[in-house]
């Protein structure tokens, strides 16, 4: 009856995970080792084994080891989610921590810097080395840093700042968009300095310096 239990909340917490969010087999099992007071390694092997049984019914689709999504029945036949966001999901977040975060060419189009639109997506993560599906349109790179949810946000507007250089930017005032996404994020300018100090090549500082200087006099005309 144990096992039954077992397989149940499994069950039970694969259905309520989101439509487009990965189902990750290290967090259920975190989840089920919590609930049942399991070795960590027990509950992985009870996840893995319910999992399976529900890809091969059908019930979820397998896009990798540990990795799957959920399936929809739908009058066109069975769907299952856009393989990059749940991946995304995966790269940049881990058990609802902070592990990752958009950059490159991907992130200066949603900001409005480029018109252009890149095939891939790019994302910045501390699973940089990890195998991804082959239909899988994201590339991924290395941190400065290990990605915190203290931290991710200052690393992610560096990265940004010392790609601008040699990136294609069409929008007419860039500083304004940079500042403008630079006071959403709420950051703060020490800790910006801090970060990019520790972790970058000293030839970022003075171009962020010159962003900051932007960023209050915005504030303080406006």
């Amino acid at each position: 009856m144990e096992q039954i239990g077992y397989g149940e909340h499994i069950a039970e917490t694969v259905k309520n995970i989101p439509y487009e969010a990965a189902i990750q087999t290290e967090n259920i099992a975190a989840q089920l080792a919590g609930t049942f007071a399991l070795p960590y390694e027990q509950a992985k092997a009870l996840t893995n084994v319910k999992l399976k049984r529900m890809a091969d019914k059908g019930e979820i689709e397998r896009l990798q080891k540990g990795v799957y999504c959920q399936v929809k029945q739908t009058v066109f036949g069975r769907v299952t989610p856009s393989i990059d966001q749940v991946m995304k999901k995966t790269l940049t977040e881990q058990n609802g921590a902070k592990i990752g975060y958009e950059s490159g060419a991907f992130l200066m189009n949603r900001l409005g810097l480029t018109t252009l639109i890149p095939r891939d997506m790019e994302i910045t993560t501390n699973r940089y080395g990890a195998k991804l599906p082959k239909d899988c349109h994201i590339k991924l790179k290395k941190p400065a840093a290990p990605v915190t949810d203290d931290n991710w946000k200052y690393l992610q507007f560096i990265d940004l700042t010392m790609a601008l250089a040699d990136a294609h930017i069409d929008a007419e005032k860039p500083e304004l968009l940079l500042t403008g996404y630079a006071k959403r994020q709420e950051l703060d300018g020490l800790t910006l300095l801090f970060t990019a100090r520790r972790h970058y090549p000293a030839k970022v500082i003075l171009p962020l310096i010159d962003l900051l200087m932007e960023v209050n006099n915005e504030l303080t005309s406006g």
